[in-house]
């Protein structure tokens, strides 16, 4: 299941050429999916057994510029899963017009608290539906 929220564009996302500056898509995409792992309740129950997740690597397809005032639509979804890694996908469209601005793969892992990569198993698939019901394949 995705999670949609808005985002609009404010004078401090935008560089010196007139649109949001890559490094600020960035911030914008971890925004979006704190807000995902909010909507879901999924902080907490993570954290109880011992595990966080972090982003091991990020692509990003830059479409189209977001100029401010302009309203974005960030979509994010878990699409994908191996036994060690999990894949969201985020869209970002210009609210207005619906027009792809960036599509990302955002790829994470499960570490404990001394940064050892955890195996994705039962317990965490437990706590996460849409995590349980990503395609699982054999590597990204």
């Amino acid at each position: 299941m995705k999670s949609i929220i808005n985002i609009t564009v404010r004078g401090y996302h935008i560089d010196q050429f007139g649109h949001v500056n890559h490094g600020r898509y960035v911030e914008l995409l971890e925004e979006a999916r704190w807000c995902y792992l909010e909507e879901k309740n999924l902080f907490e129950p993570i954290h109880e057994i011992g595990l966080i997740h972090v982003v091991s690597r990020l692509e990003i397809d830059y479409r189209h510029p977001a100029r401010v005032n302009d309203t974005l639509r960030f979509e994010t979804k878990v699409t994908g899963r191996t036994d060690f890694e999990f894949l969201m996908n985020q869209d970002i469209f210009l609210k207005s017009s619906e027009k792809l601005v960036i599509h990302a793969r955002i790829f994470n892992v499960f570490v404990d608290q001394h940064g050892k990569a955890k195996t994705i198993d039962h317990q965490i698939l437990d706590l996460w539906p849409d995590l349980a019901n990503a395609e699982k394949i054999s590597h990204f």
